[in-house]
């Protein structure tokens, strides 16, 4: 039950970076820094987050797995912020 709780994190971590990564080829990301709002500025360690969230439970509705799996979402927000800085320097 563990190693599939990981694969899940890994699986949530490296989708989330490629689509923050493709966010940020589409110019979203900038766009948000110069149009959003000037008391909620840009984090990628929480958009991957609430990109991991988000797809957790996407996972855990289309796949029928527990609801405590949500939890992976945390450990895959670290993950993804890593795998980004290293790919987008």
């Amino acid at each position: 039950m563990l190693t599939e709780l990981l694969a899940l994190v890994i699986l949530v971590a490296l989708s989330a970076a490629t689509l923050m990564f493709c966010f940020a080829k589409w110019g979203w990301l900038q766009a948000w820094e110069v149009h959003g709002p000037t008391w909620f500025r840009r984090c990628d360690l929480c958009l991957g987050f609430w990109i991991g969230l988000f797809l957790c439970i996407a996972a855990i509705v289309l796949l029928g797995l527990p609801w405590w799996w949500v939890a992976g979402a945390f450990p895959s927000a670290a993950l993804c912020r890593a795998v980004q800085a290293q790919v987008m320097g």
